[in-house]
């Protein structure tokens, strides 16, 4: 019989009965792979399928190296047939070099601190000449359609410009092998479909494709598809072929045995009156997030809210939230104006539940039902009456109580996370509930439960809000509101959505097939909009510093600082540094004012932004100057300023003129150097940085030593300033959308959390940096 074109190619990955274990906190051993055998050939086009837990994720990262496989089981073969095994670590920067792999959580693979500086670091560790660098970073962001945002701090980016992203740093690498886990999970329609023919054509040139997806319409795209079950190959063959397929077909959700489609109620359950909200930018002009919103959306309804990546639909549902508060126009949720200073905001959240797009990094308590918990206990709720909360949402949203309640939060799956994100949003058992993007990296079996749990919480007179980019989903719910540009482009049923209103200029690819429910449940009167009245007490819209402070974070504003030597750079900041630190008391006030005069003529940053980073730790530095006040100095002779007790146990405190002189000293000497530090980091990005650190340290490599090791080390140190900033506003996202106070307490709640997730992250960011082939020294 002659062979298929598929089969006369050679090998470039096989894999013999392997087998992988690994024991999750408190559970025996767990068998994520059993047994799987699979021979990929040069040049295939493969989807990988299989439900939350599998074992898809498992299998990549045993193929590429992050976890180690038994020896043997394993072999990927370059071009030329030389055989490489991952459990061989002398082999994995060839087999990285050889297989590009992008993973499920865009944010764990970004490293760069700009769009243009992250894609080019896979190339810079392939010692490249400048030009080609350049060119495969432009070409890999043309790709994918970011091009225009190659200046912008990936912070900045939404969802699904971060997944983006990452499909553009593997494809700068030009590997011969590209594992793609949830690609288009985040995307919109037409932004997915585009990705997918890029797939298409990259396979056309000879590449070989391995696409991990829950969508059955991209499997069929491919000519092969391996299901995954338990661990266990369930299916290997052509997608069209597999007897379980209708599992993953696209079905219309079960409604609630106890809802009859009663007409909407008229009231409204939040309002936006032309609102408006602006995202500041450390240096350059403030983003825009939503701009002239005007949106009705009806108490005890459903409501999908879809658009391109970037349109804004999270600020929209943190506004509902209040979270965010309009820069203009007016919010209403519940009546209650957003901005009146008479309105309790925290009591408001507990009636608008937010369940945020990225619960990877959000989920902050340690034990996913202490996680699930900390809204209702928030809310007052205790004893058996908090654990049967805890319970029935658990149970509802796909996590059994009995399985998972002590299962720890990183142990999670991605998918198991984004479900015990929900969880923790339905235990709230808000008026209304806020899902941004529930149905992403979900299988199609999850993905009906969500959507029947959605409908459960309607017939209990619930509102439901959420952001999606399925518009197939989306005309199942009552209304579909189209955001285009931070702008309302359409809202309204699904049927007039997807009919009568549709317009292609939005960018989106029209539903394959619409809701038949008909239009009269939406034909209820309801009064006509009217904005608040205009409370005096109006609330003072502050700024949020995390995504305002620069520490860490390089600002590409073309200015002669820019273009300076990074290696002068450098001498200039250990000068500023050492007469900040070891010059005379006056040398910080003279330091710190050459600091920001630099910084506002010669690198275009205000003065403000630079002194806003020493404004974080203040509060540090006030403790401290607390502390070493509160004695007396052996030697110091100084006349006493301040004793506020005279006689007692609290008579040794006091304030001397000698240590006020010390104290504000001390913090001057701080400041200026902490805004030189981020002058320079400012106006120097990652790479150059690096690279002037390897050529200071040259000579000691002769000797031996890891120089560029050194330097990673400084770089990776600099990096993680802004990934633990991410964190930090992750957590307190959370902590506040359900109920959390702000303030000390809050903040000494999220160091816990925030300490363990920097340590997960610091791995996961050195395993970014693997992947795109970072090669450590001795």
């Amino acid at each position: 019989m002659a062979k298929s074109a598929a089969e006369s190619c050679p090998l470039c990955i096989s894999i013999k009965n392997l087998s992988f274990s690994y024991k999750k906190p408190r559970q025996s051993v767990v068998n994520a792979l059993n047994n799987v055998s699979i021979d990929i050939r040069a040049g295939e086009y493969i989807t990988l399928l299989g439900e939350n837990g599998s074992g898809k994720s498992t299998l990549i990262s045993c193929v590429n190296g992050l976890l180690a496989p038994p020896p043997g089981a394993i072999a990927v073969f370059t071009p030329d047939g030389l055989r490489l095994d991952p459990a061989n670590e002398d082999h994995l920067k060839r087999i990285r070099a050889l297989a590009g792999i992008t993973s499920q959580n865009p944010d764990l693979q970004i490293i760069g601190s700009i769009v243009e500086e992250d894609v080019a670091f896979g190339p810079e560790n392939l010692n490249l000449s400048k030009r080609e660098i350049q060119l495969r970073v432009a070409n890999a962001l043309e790709a994918v359609g970011l091009s225009h945002l190659r200046d912008r701090p990936p912070r900045l980016l939404s969802g699904g410009e971060k997944q983006r992203l990452a499909l553009a740093g593997v494809l700068a690498l030009d590997a011969r092998i590209l594992i793609f886990d949830e690609p288009t999970s985040m995307l919109d329609s037409l932004s997915a479909k585009t990705i997918l023919a890029l797939f298409d054509t990259l396979n056309s040139q000879g590449r070989t494709i391995i696409h991990i997806t829950h969508n059955h319409d991209e499997a069929l795209r491919s000519r092969r598809s391996i299901v995954l079950r338990e661990g266990k190959v369930a299916f290997d063959g052509a997608p069209e072929a597999w007897g379980g397929r209708e599992e993953w077909k696209l079905e219309r959700p079960k409604k609630s045995a106890s809802f009859s489609g009663f007409p909407l109620e008229t009231q409204a359950a939040a309002q936006f009156f032309s609102a408006s909200h602006q995202y500041p930018h450390p240096a350059a002009r403030p983003i825009t997030g939503i701009h002239g919103v005007s949106l009705r959306i009806p108490r005890n309804s459903t409501t999908a809210v879809v658009g391109k990546s970037g349109c804004g639909k999270t600020t929209l549902l943190k506004h509902i939230n209040a979270l965010l508060l309009p820069s203009s126009g007016n919010v209403s949720v519940l009546g209650a104006d957003t901005l009146d200073k008479r309105v309790n905001l925290r009591s408001l959240r507990f009636k608008a539940a937010l369940a945020i797009q990225s619960p990877e990094s959000a989920l902050f308590e340690t034990y996913v039902a202490d996680d699930v918990a900390f809204g209702p206990e928030n809310a007052g709720l205790k004893g058996a009456r908090l654990v049967q909360r805890v319970k029935t949402a658990m149970d509802a949203s796909g996590l059994p109580f009995a399985v998972f309640a002590d299962r720890e939060t990183t142990s999670l799956s991605g998918g198991e996370k984004r479900r015990a994100a929900l969880a923790g949003a339905f235990a709230m058992d808000s008026e209304i509930f806020l899902l941004d993007e529930p149905l992403a990296a979900l299988d199609n079996k999850n993905k009906r439960r969500v959507m029947e749990l959605i409908f459960e919480q309607q017939a209990k007179g619930k509102t439901i809000v959420v952001t999606t980019h399925s518009l197939e989903m989306a005309a199942f719910f009552d209304y579909v509101a189209v955001m285009d540009k931070g702008r309302i482009a359409a809202f309204g049923p699904p049927e007039a959505v997807f009919g009568e209103l549709w317009n292609p200029d939005w960018g989106l690819a029209a539903p394959k097939f619409q809701n038949a429910r008909s239009a009269s449940a939406h034909s209820a009167k309801r009064p006509p909009d009217t904005p608040p009245a205009q409370s005096k007490q109006k609330r003072k819209i502050g700024k949020p510093f995390f995504r305002t402070a620069i520490l860490g974070r390089f600002l590409d504003i073309d200015s002669p600082l820019r273009n300076l030597n990074p290696i002068v750079k450098m001498a200039l900041l250990f000068a500023t540094g050492g007469l900040s630190i070891a010059g005379s008391l006056y040398a910080p006030p003279v330091v710190l004012l050459i600091v920001l005069v630099s910084g506002k003529l010669w690198g275009g940053i205000a003065c403000k932004t630079l002194l806003r980073d020493a404004a974080a730790v203040l509060p540090f530095l006030l403790l401290f100057v607390l502390l070493q006040t509160a004695f007396l100095w052996g030697n110091d002779s100084s006349p006493i300023l301040f004793q506020p007790f005279q006689t007692g146990f609290f008579s040794f405190f006091s304030i001397t003129s000698a240590e006020l002189h010390r104290s504000l000293a001390f913090i001057c000497r701080i400041t200026s150097l902490i805004a030189a530090l981020s002058l320079y980091l400012a106006t120097t990005p990652l790479r150059e940085t690096i690279s002037a650190i390897n050529t200071l340290l040259a000579p000691l490599s002769r000797l031996g030593l890891p120089a560029r090791d050194i330097a990673m080390m400084v770089g990776v140190s600099i990096r993680f300033v802004p990934l633990l900033t991410e964190e930090a506003e992750r957590i307190v996202t959370a902590q506040i959308s359900r109920g959390g106070k702000r303030g000390l307490r809050s903040g000494l709640a999220m160091l816990v959390p925030l300490l363990l997730l920097s340590l997960e992250r610091a791995e996961t960011l050195a395993n970014a940096m693997l992947l795109r082939l970072y090669k450590t020294g001795a």
